[in-house]
């Protein structure tokens, strides 16, 4: 086991319905299988929140990122080594870790694996999904209750990088996956809302510090969609939380529309060595 008290950093040893590290810290495992070690007193409402959750649930289960998740799951099966450990970073309701972890079964790949969010709500859809495939837990990216230099490969689906945190926690020479939009990704949606809709910012391309980039996928599907999958698709994304009512009016008056996916899968290597923060 890698996880680590949030509070004190000793390890946790987990059993009985809860964690307890040596100086006794204490944490409850919620009745469907996720553990809360995210200690900011105000955690109430971080993350997504259950519309946004079931939105993206009902999303992707009906296929339409199929594209993704096999990408994410083919590069995850080849990059983790035999008995290695994986994180899912920012898991959402647990769609790609569920998929991640099938693949590595199919390739007959022993593992250990952690999932985590700050959304308490998404750490219980992903503990009821994956039933003990993984430990799950609530926290945030920028502080990670795990041993330092204790994973192989962390993934970081359409979630924030955390870089420096990422770095401390993979051991040297381990693969951080991430998955983000390209710059046209979902550009038609932003079309139909926006009076100014503005294309998604590339990553900076300043020198990383703690990774070097290995490889660059591109993974991109048309969409032909209606009703209430639009609507979804739509809800599950973070304009939902930052769009007028009336420009909500717009789509909702829409019988159907053709958007692009259009993503990146980047994986890079840890090479830092003297970079504050690493390990």
């Amino acid at each position: 086991m890698s996880l680590v008290c949030p509070v004190c950093g000793a390890a946790l040893a987990c059993g009985g319905g809860a964690c307890r590290c040596e100086k006794g810290h204490s944490f409850d495992r919620a009745r469907s299988g996720y553990i809360n070690l995210f200690l900011d007193p105000s955690s109430r409402g971080h993350g997504d929140d259950k519309a946004m959750l079931r939105a993206r649930r009902a999303f992707l289960e009906a296929g339409w990122y199929a594209p993704l998740a096999e990408a994410v799951s083919r590069e995850a099966a080849r990059r983790l080594p035999p008995g290695g450990s994986l994180t899912d970073a920012g898991c959402g309701e647990g769609y790609y870790t569920e998929a991640v972890l099938n693949a590595l079964a199919a390739a007959g790949k022993a593992h250990s694996a952690f999932a985590f969010d700050i959304s308490k709500e998404a750490a219980r859809m992903t503990a009821v999904r994956l039933r003990d495939r993984a430990a799950v837990f609530v926290a945030s990216a920028y502080h990670v209750p795990l041993a330092s230099a204790s994973q192989d490969l962390v993934l970081s689906l359409f979630s924030p990088y955390a870089r420096a945190e990422f770095a401390r926690i993979l051991k040297p020479g381990g693969v951080l996956l991430r998955l983000v939009p390209a710059p046209d990704h979902l550009w038609e949606l932003k079309e139909a809302l926006y009076e100014a809709p503005r294309r998604n910012a590339p990553d900076p391309e300043e020198a990383d510090p703690f990774f070097e980039s290995a490889a660059e996928i591109p993974v991109r599907r048309r969409m032909r969609l209606s009703g209430e999958i639009l609507q979804d698709l739509f809800e599950m994304t973070p304009y939902a939380k930052n769009t007028a009512p009336a420009d909500r009016e717009k789509l909702r008056a829409l019988d159907a529309m053709s958007v692009t996916m259009s993503c990146k899968v980047l994986l890079s290597k840890k090479a830092c060595e003297d970079a504050p923060g690493c390990v």
